[in-house]
């Protein structure tokens, strides 16, 4: 089996019709395909190519040297530069990075997002058809690092499920008491059996040929565009599995102690069980996810888990502009106000809020509810 491609960038951006089969399948023509390897697929922005290059470093240095691995970057907008870079970057011969381009996919569709979220989060929706031949791979977030052979989650038996996923912590916490609203918008608007089940989509494992055979693509953009979701494309995925999944330990998505608040302000809430696996997981993580807005590793190093993003960081073609930009957080007049603004929100406000109105009590819920008529989950 050969490695993937260096690069692949296949661009038809005056495509209108984005929902053909064949155009889907045509994007991934200048593939090695069938792949049988450990499929990686990643989604990412020019913007947050340096972050990427840790996670896929972290991968490279923790591949097992009797298995061959594929990383998969599905983009819009990621420079020729850029992909020389990260090409490059995987200097051993059993690791091979190649790139997609969704434009053909999506044509001039438009993404609903808000906040901190970006609209290349939807791009996993589209794997099952942008890799036709491959029946399955992992999907990863930019905005993590992988400190374990990643080939252990790939090897994972997902017969017969659409996906492995760990359970989400935050939103467990945040159904218990934490966010009372979340809870009802789990059940009455994604239409979830059991809120509970709600999973945590930056790292998963897909079972691409199951999903092609019950989700088609025109599913996965009608609902994507139906609304703006509150967690996007993660709703969407949640809608559509609806708990059937298997469930993998949080050790392989473990959600950084975001402000040093989620650990005992949300996941406290959460049954526990789930208590118990998610410290299990932050004492033995094989996947760090440094989800949530601000508080990266990148521009906060006393962040959770900032150690070991450093550490992969040190080998990256990028380190000197990571260190720029820390460095310009920590000095520039916006940097500054950035860090005032996140003091006096996290360290502050929320706190506050959370002493004021504990969790699980009616006045909590009915600020929360407010809050979100005014139009809160889209800030």
């Amino acid at each position: 089996m050969r490695p993937l491609r260096k690069t692949t960038r296949v661009r038809n951006p005056h495509v209108k019709n984005p929902i053909s089969s064949t155009m889907l399948a045509s994007t991934s023509g200048d593939l090695d395909l069938p792949l049988t390897d450990v499929v990686i697929v990643f989604a990412c922005s020019e913007n947050f190519v340096p972050y990427l290059s840790v996670a896929a470093q972290s991968i490279i240095e923790n591949a097992s040297p009797e298995r061959r691995y594929d990383i998969v970057v599905l983009t819009r907008d990621i420079s020729p530069a850029s992909m020389i870079t990260l090409t490059r970057q995987a200097t051993s011969e059993n690791v091979g990075i190649g790139f997609l381009d969704v434009d053909a996919a999506l044509g001039d569709i438009k993404l609903p997002h808000h906040g901190h979220f970006r609209p290349e989060t939807y791009f996993r929706l589209l794997a099952p058809q942008l890799l036709p031949n491959v029946d399955k791979a992992i999907y990863l977030d930019s905005d993590l690092i992988v400190d374990d052979d990643v080939a252990r989650l790939f090897d994972v038996d997902v017969t017969g499920y659409p996906l492995a996923a760990t359970r989400d912590a935050d939103t467990i916490g945040q159904i218990e008491g934490y966010d009372p609203s979340v809870g009802p918008y789990l059940k009455n608007e994604l239409g979830m059996d059991d809120p509970h089940d709600y999973f945590q989509a930056g790292v998963i494992l897909m079972n691409l040929a199951e999903l092609r055979r019950t989700v088609s693509p025109e599913r996965f953009l009608a609902l994507s565009t139906e609304r703006m979701w509150r967690w996007l494309d993660q709703d969407v995925l949640n809608k559509v599995v609806n708990g059937n999944y298997v469930r993998v330990h949080m050790r392989w998505n473990y959600l950084m102690d975001w402000q040093h608040l989620r650990r005992t302000h949300i996941v406290a809430n959460a049954p526990a069980d789930v208590r118990a696996e998610y410290e299990e997981a932050a004492s033995d993580p094989s996947i760090v996810h440094f989800a949530g807005p601000d508080n990266r590793p990148w521009l906060y190093p006393d962040a959770d888990g900032a150690d070991l993003f450093w550490r992969y960081a040190m080998h990256s073609p990028y380190l000197d502009e990571i260190r720029g930009q820390l460095e310009e957080s920590r000095a520039s007049a916006a940097g500054l106000a950035k860090r005032l603004q996140v003091i006096v929100l996290y360290k502050g406000i929320m706190p506050a809020f959370d002493k004021a109105c504990p969790a699980g009590t009616k006045r909590r819920g009915a600020v929360i509810k407010t809050y979100m008529r005014l139009g809160g989950a889209n800030l």
